[in-house]
């Protein structure tokens, strides 16, 4: 509920005063939401949904001449404190052009509401990179997993899992 439906209804009550204002929204997703995101199905389709709906949004202001804008923020990896002590030596895998810098990350998101680009990417090169080779090659990430060891695998399944239920999403709020 909370990864979909309150962007949903917080936008529409919103825009009435940002149309008045000539306001920036600028819908925090992920890179999930563009492409799909191994070990994490339940997060993966609520940013799609998200994505859907502010893609979405932006056409119809568009059209209408709204002087509302929408960003939405494709966020990849980002390392913030949180994340760190969750993945731990897990983090190594990823290669260090994909791990984005938090302040820099909060510092594109404030440029983004001057600048007022259709999408804010962050990590930029491998945000990009992977939006590519799912367009062209959607089975590259079949072989990302299928080249890691099994315990690999498995490490990754139960820290999403544990993730997941700290999370609340086992009780169904998402």
């Amino acid at each position: 509920r909370i990864n979909a439906l309150s962007f949903y209804e917080m936008t529409f009550k919103a825009l009435p005063y940002l149309e008045a204002s000539k306001g920036h929204i600028f819908a925090t997703s992920s890179m999930a939401g563009e492409t799909p995101l191994s070990f994490s199905n339940i997060y993966t389709s609520t940013k799609h949904a998200v994505n859907g709906f502010f893609y979405s949004l932006q056409q119809e202001l568009l059209a209408r001449q709204s002087p509302v804008g929408v960003t939405v923020g494709a966020l990849g990896f980002i390392v913030t404190d949180d994340l760190d002590a969750i993945l731990g030596e897990e983090k190594s895998l990823f290669p260090s052009f994909a791990q984005g810098d938090v302040h820099v990350c909060a510092t594109g998101m404030m440029d983004s509401l001057i600048i007022r680009p259709r999408t804010f990417t962050y990590p930029f090169i491998a945000n990009k990179l992977q939006r590519l080779l799912w367009y062209l090659n959607p089975y590259y990430q079949e072989m990302i997993i299928n080249s890691m060891p099994i315990e690999t695998v498995d490490r990754l399944l139960n820290t999403m899992k544990e993730q997941s239920e700290i999370r609340g999403f086992q009780k169904g709020n998402f």
